[in-house]
Parts: C-alpha cells; sequence; structure tokens
C-alpha cells in the first residue's frame, strides 16, 4: 500500500510539470506539438539515466522502480496524448508535421533514453 501511495503522489507531481511545461512550450512555440516532444524526450533521458544510476546506488531499487518510473515519469511522459496529436495532424491533411512528429519523437526518445544510460554509466564506473 505504501508504494501505491507513492507512487500516486509521485504521479501528481510528474502530471503538473508535464501540464504546466507543454502549455509554456505549446504556447511559445504553436502549430506543432513541440511540449509533449520535449517531456517524451526529457523522461526518456531521465529514465536511462535514474534506470543506471538507481540499481548502482540504491539496494530498495526493485521496491521503489514504481514511484521512481511508473508513478512520475509514467505521468511525466505521454504516449496517448503523443499518438492523438500524431492522429490530429493527420486527420487535418498536416502530412509533413505528421511525419516529423512520429519521427523525432521516436529517434530523439530513443537516442535521449540511450543518453541517459550512457551519461549514468559513465559517472558510476
Amino acid at each position: 500500500m505504501k508504494i501505491l501511495m507513492l507512487a500516486g503522489i509521485a504521479g501528481f507531481f510528474g502530471t503538473i510539470l508535464r501540464f504546466i511545461l507543454t502549455r509554456y512550450v505549446n504556447h511559445a512555440l504553436p502549430g506543432f506539438p513541440w511540449g509533449t516532444l520535449i517531456v517524451n524526450v526529457a523522461g526518456a533521458f531521465i529514465a536511462g539515466f535514474l534506470f543506471v544510476y538507481c540499481r548502482a546506488k540504491f539496494q530498495a531499487y526493485e521496491e521503489y522502480f514504481p514511484v521512481i518510473f511508473i508513478g512520475f515519469l509514467g505521468a511525466f511522459t505521454t504516449f496517448s496524448t503523443f499518438a492523438l496529436e500524431s492522429a490530429r495532424l493527420c486527420a487535418d491533411a498536416q502530412y509533413m508535421r505528421f511525419v516529423y512528429n512520429i519521427i523525432l519523437q521516436n529517434v530523439l526518445g530513443i537516442a535521449a533514453a540511450g543518453g541517459g544510460l550512457a551519461l549514468a554509466k559513465l559517472m558510476w564506473r
């Protein structure tokens, strides 16, 4: 029950942070879902980094995995919004933006996760 409550609290903070960042970025840079891209890429980097860091530094890593990765990062990043924004771009016949969104989200997300893994490995060798 403790982990469930902590994951819920972490999810609350992840959701609030995502809401603030995406609103700010999408207001500053309208016309493309930059806010979703930024939170997803940042979340992927943080996930990669924390995966290595937490496993190396915390014995209770497995127990608290749901708090960090499912609670906070699961709420901070958003596949459903990415999917909806992509579908809307396609439905609105904005095909180039649709393709750019699909490519950027996936390529930058995977690269960011790999970068987070690599940085953490370099720091804790």
